[in-house]
């Protein structure tokens, strides 16, 4: 009986090279995921070349017992003559169709397998497993999925990772043992899957998810003590906000305010991380002529102003720097400041000049020396305007 040798080879190679033929295939960040993971690989290349020996093996085998046996008389009635009939023919086409079968389940199974939000969905399992065991994802796996979200093209791509992140954070600060500090990983991977330079920067859907996103995380994190989730997220809306200024789309600005907004704010240090925040997407906003989302961040400073019974430091400090901004943005804008100013003055621990005069110290020391200047001009102007006395 002939075993067809050819047909057997070329199907072993085959199943040997279809891993790697797949894996090729793919995008170059899964393809980095993929290969953490050797085991899997190997157990992919193996185990089909295992199964598919087996039946090789077991052909073979018959072959060679019907060859014995032929010569024996009962050979004719027996089940062995019937699965070795027309010389071995009906076995090879029986185990080839087998191999065959075998080389397009292994297809499927890795088509499936490696897809993108397949490969996502089981990092975030296994980041998961760390929460209830640690209070918090499990870093390595964690970080993995941040790196596939930075390399991930725009759009739809960014958008599964932002998902994933967004489902870990929740099951994190739905937690017992959730205390405010166990998101600073996630929070930090948010900013670098949208703008880890020109090449990989969001689209306005991704940043639209991760506003959503960061809103929700706020909310929890503000009712823990002394919680750094807290202010690593007004810090991320913050830069994330103001990158959004470089999209001709002043929506996408407010929705950031729009998450601050739901920070709890009656900590002092929370307050404080939150004006700091409305100055710098503010000032930027003004830089970048979106006026509408500096008015909208100075208002809201503003508001956050008119909740604390006297106005001094960092938050002083920062409504008078935006102020400032508005200042320096002509005649109109000089106007709008002064009317801000007006309501607000009597709020502060010191008398209007020389609160701008502590503004404009604390930011010289700070470095912020356009602002210092800023308020140094709106200083002058405001002594001008007094009448002569």
């Amino acid at each position: 009986m002939s075993i067809p040798l050819d047909a057997v080879t070329t199907i072993f190679i085959f199943l040997i090279g279809l891993p790697a033929l797949l894996l090729q295939s793919l995008a170059p960040e899964l393809r980095k995921i993929i290969r953490q993971y050797r085991w899997q690989l190997i157990s992919f290349t193996i185990l089909p070349l295992f199964l598919a020996g087996i039946l090789v093996a077991a052909g073979i085998e018959l072959s060679h017992l019907g060859e014995q046996e032929k010569s024996q008389p009962d050979f004719s009635a027996s089940l062995l003559s019937k699965i070795v009939k027309y010389d071995g023919q009906l076995l090879w086409i029986f185990i080839l169709t087998s191999l065959v079968l075998i080389s397009g389940i292994l297809a499927v199974v890795l088509s499936e397998q490696w897809r993108r939000d397949a490969i996502i969905r089981k990092l975030r399992k296994r980041a998961a497993k760390g929460i209830a065991r640690d209070g918090r994802p499990i870093e390595e796996e964690l970080k993995g999925l941040i790196q596939l979200g930075r390399h991930s093209d725009l759009g739809r791509n960014k958008d599964l990772v932002l998902q994933a992140l967004a489902e870990l954070a929740s099951a994190t600060q739905t937690c017992k043992r959730y205390d405010g500090q166990q998101l600073e990983v996630l929070i930090k991977g948010l900013q670098d899957v949208l703008i880890l330079g020109p090449l990989h920067l969001g689209s306005l859907e991704n940043f639209h998810t991760t506003a959503d996103l960061l809103a929700e995380i706020v909310i929890p994190a503000a009712r823990a003590r002394h919680s750094e989730d807290l202010k690593l997220a007004v810090q991320a809306i913050s830069v994330l906000a103001r990158t959004c200024l470089n999209f001709s789309n002043s929506f996408l600005p407010m929705k950031y305010l729009e998450a601050l907004e739901l920070l709890h704010a009656g900590e002092h240090t929370a307050a404080t991380w939150m004006s700091q925040a409305l100055f710098e997407i503010g000032s930027e906003a003004i830089a970048n002529e979106q006026t509408l989302v500096a008015m909208a961040a100075l208002s809201k400073l503003d508001g956050l102003a008119q909740r604390r019974p006297r106005l001094a430091g960092e938050l002083a400090h920062d409504y008078l720097s935006l102020a400032a901004h508005f200042w320096k943005h002509g005649e109109t804008g000089q106007r709008y400041a002064m009317r801000m100013l007006e309501g607000i003055a009597p709020a502060f621990t010191l008398d209007l000049p020389e609160a701008l005069q502590a503004a404009q110290a604390h930011c010289a020391q700070t470095a912020k020396f356009a602002t210092s200047d800023y308020l140094l001009e709106m200083l002058q102007g405001l002594r001008e305007a007094e009448p002569a006395g």
